[in-house]
């Protein structure tokens, strides 16, 4: 509980507070101190009523820095200019201070919040190495089956840079959804474009497992045709599966959800 300051046995400092000008924590002038409030025990100043117009706010004193003529208070002007209007005991009871305490409190956090937060702002780090990777991916499935023949990695034929519309339906769009979505996911701080760009990646990803399949209806050459045989022994044909569509989407889709999963919670960090 704290009392109204008294000149008999209450600190010096503390005594000549009253008529000082107070300033909030960014140095702005708030008002005048008019009372100041001691801790019962120890004396120590606790809180302050300062003439800001028309009005009678209370301050925190308890981190208050004195200065000549001047009290500097741990709080901004807004704070004050919110603070709810308790009346000026002639002491402060527990349940009026806690309400104080409570509102400086509360207040402080919300000016501290990033600016423009809401339940859908979350940290640019949510994504970042999600959407990096699946821009890696990206960029490996449409551009592989141009530069894998230099490696002798490729599917149907080993001419580098062979453009056809198959390549064009299986591997270079479905590639650039997978980049594209990760572009959007890493840096967004905001969970409706990062959940986007996740989605379009994930699409992407899906296309390059269900693509060679779903090819084979267009196909006139056989089941093989639109995306060609796979060249090389046993274990490379079988990598050149995995590289190119299979694996490739699979690790997509996997990432895409994992960063979708990320987003749809909110952490207290958030």
């Amino acid at each position: 509980m704290s009392r109204p300051q008294q000149p008999e046995g209450a600190r010096g400092a503390a005594r000549d507070w009253n008529g000082n000008v107070i300033l909030d924590r960014d140095g702005s002038r708030v008002g005048r101190l008019e009372h100041v409030y001691l801790d019962r025990d120890s004396d120590a100043p606790t809180w302050g009523v300062v003439k800001a117009g028309r009005k009678h706010p209370f301050v925190p004193l308890h981190n208050a820095t004195a200065g000549k003529g001047m009290i500097q208070v741990p709080v901004s002007r807004r704070q004050v200019e919110s603070v709810p209007a308790v009346p000026s005991e002639t002491d402060l009871d527990p349940d009026t201070e806690a309400t104080l305490s409570r509102h400086y409190s509360q207040t402080d956090e919300r000016e501290h919040a990033p600016r423009g937060s809401s339940s859908l702002a979350v940290r640019r780090s949510r994504g970042a190495v999600s959407g990096g990777l699946l821009v890696l991916l990206g960029a490996w499935g449409a551009l592989i089956p141009f530069v894998g023949p230099y490696f002798g990695y490729t599917f149907g034929t080993t001419a580098p840079w062979l453009f056809t519309f198959d390549r064009l339906w299986l591997n270079i769009l479905p590639g650039i959804a997978v980049l594209l979505g990760g572009l959007m996911l890493g840096p967004s701080a905001n969970r409706v474009s990062g959940s986007l760009g996740a989605e379009l990646a994930m699409a992407g990803g899906i296309w390059f497992l269900i693509g060679p399949s779903l090819s084979q209806l267009w196909g006139t050459g056989g089941p093989g045709a639109p995306i060609g045989a796979p060249t090389g022994p046993p274990v490379l044909q079988m990598l050149e599966q995995i590289g190119f569509f299979y694996g490739l989407g699979a690790l997509a889709t996997a990432l895409s959800a994992f960063a979708l999963g990320r987003l749809a919670g909110r952490s207290v960090k958030d």
